[in-house]
């Protein structure tokens, strides 16, 4: 019965090309454009879902309560651990990670591979299995490291690479290492990556911080006995806390710090492995906003509404052409559930030739969307049993949903009706009004917000900053010797378009090397706790930067005791509450005392997602990035003069330079693949939602005909004809307009929250949202409108 259903309704489509075509097309895109949004849902939620213990690993996240804002960190006292292991109870093991490239050299080759530098417990919480060696025996030794399957096979080809010695940077000089076992390749959906293992203890600032319960460096995690509950871990985790971190809570409740939801000033809570990769901040490698993969999955939930509505509309005014074939179906016996399957089953075919031109549309595009949007999709993914069925299944959903609702509304006409051709499918015209206003609500609310993220984005690029990042050039350290980075300061010097050099232990910005951070110190000061951002700089900096010193003077060679000397912004002498902090003595925790020799105008050391912080700069520490400002009329090719000069300085320098403007874009990679979704979100919505309303203009036009006919007769002009036949839907299109604007203007609120510094939303937004939506409307049944107003109204009045 099915098949012979199948059958006649195969034939019935090809006599429907354009009809068939249409359909397929309008579908396919829709369902390729869902698969792919879908999938990258799927995979951002399926991130560390392999490890065999992840329910029971944590990473430890600190909550410290100022009084005036809650900061947390993911980095941790290497101390901490020690306590851990010792004093709380249902603890099974702990592991710090610390993350870097780092050159590795085999015979007369190097590399830089991505390393981890774990504890020795590490191998035993995550679930990254060896293919040779013994997990136990893998990092028993300081002098051991573990290789992934791909990283072995780059260094030692086809040779046997356990026992051999290879050579790592991590200091500024070359040491052996031994290769002790060889790992499987990372999964893509890890939020732990790494093709090389090695102790923590390697990390050439260890030892210097092993005890110190002051400097928190890495992200630290735990793995908790089966039973152990987090609630229950962090009650005894916080009774640990308050006994080694008990000055630092004592200044937090002086400054008036006090806890939420229960908790100290000072608190440091558990996040589980499954939300490690969805919170944002949490780690120094993941941190995507949570809200991501449902943005995902709501946008291809709303394209394949839109898709499933024209297939609605378009099955719908398909029917007036076969009244003769449904009224002689209904008179020979015909019952209602056999029409319906019979219609069904059309859509089906029409549904399963959508499948498999989007299934090949998926494996063609999927390169450039990944390209386009940042992703790491793999058509691997489809092997995974789980999608394939959330395909098949979401397939056949959409199926009954498309073709189901018009089979059901054709089957149920009447026989007389039928007959004499009418089928009066026009009077239930709810269910259509509906079908426009939900399509034109998504189109709006798509373009509004397209709108907003691209003036978000604009007001971000043109924002100032408080420091030039139009001529200075940021160079990441990696890996160079202080022999380097003498050398490449005496050699800049001797360039004609450099005008200053100075540099930094933290980035400004994003920039090529990946890496971003800060560093906060807390201190009592005249029994009030101040906390601040501090940076170590070399001279020159407010030089270099061009920022502004409002009181007091620079770091200078010239002055003998500018090594205790600080210099902080406008934030941080409001905060000590001095009218002139310039002279000003005063101890910045057990350090030795420091004195502020000047005050420079705040600027944005951050993202403009946070607001600006009191900040510190301090001479007397180690640098890892070079500032170089440069006036030439060929910026790039300075750029690229500089890079050679560099790379030829240090053999091993990995990142490139790059300008500070394009590392402050770089902290907005979020936003601008938001843009990009939504906009593409946004003119899908719009084809799609203009050919369903073509559909329904033209079931519209065929029920009016008789009537445009007699109004032509009657001495009607063609204008007016066309503004008649279009006034419906725009009353349409303007209500989905009214419903769409508050949405829109709520969820972009809620987003613009995200920034301390953001543009407003403006009225003109949704009035350009609503008159292209109009404009587009308008074309669309204008088209119909004007052919069904030339007709020649003797063909409409003879039609039966």
């Amino acid at each position: 019965m099915l098949k012979s259903y199948l059958k006649i309704a195969w034939r019935n489509l090809r006599k429907q090309k354009v009809f068939a075509a249409v359909n397929i097309i309008g579908m396919s895109t829709a369902l390729c454009a869902a698969l792919l949004l879908s999938l990258t849902a799927y995979r951002e939620w399926t991130y560390d879902n392999f490890h065999e213990n992840g329910k029971n690993i944590y990473q430890l996240i600190s909550e410290e309560h100022t009084g005036s804002q809650l900061r947390t960190g993911s980095s941790m006292a290497k101390p901490l651990a020690v306590a851990i292991q010792k004093e709380v109870p249902g603890v099974k093991h702990t592991s710090f990670i610390a993350g870097n490239n780092t050159p590795v050299r085999y015979g007369a080759n190097h590399y830089y591979l991505s390393t981890q530098l774990v504890d020795r417990d590490f191998l035993d919480m995550f679930t990254f299995p060896l293919i040779k060696g013994n997990k136990k025996e893998a990092l028993s030794q300081l002098n051991q490291v573990v290789l992934t399957q791909q990283a072995a096979t780059s260094l030692f080809k086809d040779a046997e690479p356990v026992g051999k010695t290879v050579e790592l940077n991590l200091s500024g000089q070359w040491q052996p290492y031994i290769v002790s076992a060889v790992a499987a390749d990372v999964p893509d959906n890890s939020g732990i990556e790494f093709q090389l293992l090695t102790r923590l203890e390697n990390d050439p600032d260890f030892n210097t911080t092993r005890n110190d319960w002051g400097a928190a460096n890495f992200p630290l995690f735990v793995e908790l006995e089966p039973g152990v509950t987090p609630a229950a871990f962090e009650k005894n985790l916080n009774i640990i806390v308050k006994k080694y971190y008990k000055g630092k809570i004592e200044d937090l409740q002086k400054n008036g710090g006090a806890g939420a939801h229960g908790k100290d000033v000072f608190y440091i809570s558990a996040l589980g492995l499954k939300d490690f990769h969805l919170t944002e901040g949490s780690t120094f490698y993941s941190g995507l906003n949570s809200f991501y993969p449902w943005l995902m999955i709501i946008l291809s939930g709303l394209i394949i509404a839109i898709a499933a509505i024209n297939f609605i509309n378009l099955s719908i005014a398909r029917s007036f052409g076969r009244s003769g074939e449904i009224g002689l179906r209904k008179s020979l016996g015909a019952q209602d559930n056999q029409l319906m399957i019979q219609f069904w089953a059309e859509a089906f075919l029409l549904c399963c030739f959508a499948l498999i031109v989007s299934l090949a549309l998926t494996a063609f595009l999927m390169p450039y969307y990944n390209q386009a949007f940042g992703h790491r999709l793999a058509l691997s993914v489809f092997r995974n049993v789980w999608v394939v069925s959330g395909v098949v299944i979401g397939f056949f959903i959409i199926t009954l949903l498309a073709g189901g609702y018009p089979a059901w509304k054709v089957a149920r006409l009447n026989i007389l009706q039928v007959l004499k051709g009418k089928l009066g499918l026009g009077k239930s015209s709810g269910v259509r009004n509906g079908l426009i206003v939900v399509q034109f609500i998504v189109a709006v609310v798509l373009i509004s917000c397209t709108c907003i993220i691209w003036q978000q984005l604009n007001f971000i690029q043109s924002a100032p900053l408080g420091y030039n990042t139009s001529q200075v050039i940021s160079i990441p350290l990696d890996n160079a010797t202080p022999s380097d980075i003498s050398t490449m300061k005496q050699r800049l010097g001797e360039m004609a378009e450099v005008r200053s050099v100075s540099g930094s232990m933290l980035n400004l910005g994003l920039g090529n090397d990946g890496s971003s951070g800060n560093w906060t110190r807390g201190f009592t000061y005249k029994d009030r706790h101040v906390a601040t951002k501090c940076v170590a700089v070399d001279y020159n900096y407010a030089q270099t930067l061009d920022l502004k010193i409002v009181a007091g003077r620079d770091f200078s060679r010239e002055y003998g005791t500018d090594s205790n000397a600080i210099v902080i912004n406008e934030l941080m002498a409001k905060q000590l509450g001095e009218k002139d902090p310039v002279g000003l003595y005063f101890k910045m925790g057990d350090a030795f005392p420091v004195h502020v020799i000047g005050v420079v105008k705040d600027f944005h050391f951050e993202s403009l997602h946070n607001k600006m912080e009191p900040l510190v700069m301090v001479i007397n520490a180690p640098l890892n990035y070079i500032f170089v400002k440069v006036e030439s009329p060929n910026a790039v090719a300075s750029l690229k003069k500089i890079t050679t000069l560099w790379k030829s300085i240090n053999s091993l320098a990995e990142s490139d330079p790059s300008f500070l403007d394009e590392n402050a874009q770089r902290l907005y990679r979020q936003e601008q693949r938001f843009s990009k979704i939504f906009m593409s979100g946004a003119v899908l919505a719009v084809i799609i939602s203009g050919m369903g309303l073509f559909a329904i203009a033209v079931l519209v036009m065929a029920h009016r005909k008789k009537e445009i006919g007699i109004r032509k007769v009657l001495g009607a002009s063609v204008s007016g004809i066309v503004l008649l036949l279009s006034k419906d839907f725009l009353r349409l299109v303007v209500v989905a307009i009214v419903i769409a604007t508050p949405a829109a203007w709520y969820f972009m609120r809620r987003w613009l929250q995200g920034f301390e510094y953001h543009t407003s939303i403006h009225w003109w937004v949704f009035a350009l949202a609503g008159l292209i939506a109009v404009g587009i409307a308008f074309l669309t049944v204008s088209l119909q409108s004007v052919k069904a107003a030339l007709a020649n109204p003797v063909d409409s009045l003879n039609r039966d």
